[in-house]
């Protein structure tokens, strides 16, 4: 639930504005009036966040409020207070934590967007090999289970042409199943 008391104290922070029509100087009608422009003294904002005026965790607009505040562009300064609220607030605001990884993104510097692309990289290309292997296993499995019925119906005197039907192997690798067996059985006789 959002603080009645931060929503106001924010609102008396900001200026609204809305769109007029030229001929009429009269506000357009409710059903065309879809903008809305605020604008928020960030400075007064920001001094009563410092003094506790304001609840984050209990307001949406102020959490993002901090976030365009976070940064100090002219000062070139990332104010460590405001970033480390909005960390704990983004464990609690699934928006917020994307949005707050989407700024940190944008954040890095083209080596860091570098070495994070080539990790990147690296992880799928070990990921995309586990796949691979994965499905060669399956494969063998597969290929294994068919030769493992094969002998079975060998053993038991099957035709070889329903045995390439029963299993799908082609003739030739039936007739190799059933020349190991055959060699097989000698060894065992010997």
């Amino acid at each position: 639930m959002i603080d009645r008391y931060c929503v106001f104290s924010i609102c008396r922070l900001s200026r609204t504005f809305h769109l007029y029509e030229d001929k009429t100087l009269r506000r357009l009608a409710i059903q065309d009036d879809v903008l809305e422009v605020h604008f928020i003294e960030m400075n007064k904002f920001l001094e009563q966040w410092h003094q506790g005026q304001l609840k984050p965790l209990d307001d949406i607009l102020a959490r993002w409020l901090l976030l365009l505040g976070m940064v100090d562009v002219r000062k070139k300064k990332v104010y460590e207070k405001i970033y480390h609220e909005l960390e704990e607030l983004a464990m609690k605001d699934e928006h917020l934590l994307q949005a707050f990884n989407v700024w940190e993104e944008l954040s890095l510097s083209q080596e860091d967007v570098i070495a994070y692309q080539s990790r990147l990289k690296y992880i799928l290309d070990e990921e995309a090999k586990l796949e691979d292997v994965k499905h060669m296993a399956e494969q063998k499995g597969i290929e294994d289970a068919k030769e493992e019925i094969a002998n079975n119906l060998l053993v038991n005197n099957m035709d070889i042409d329903f045995i390439s039907k029963i299993t799908g192997l082609s003739m030739e690798r039936i007739e190799e199943i059933k020349e190991r067996l055959i060699q097989n059985n000698d060894d065992q006789l010997r």
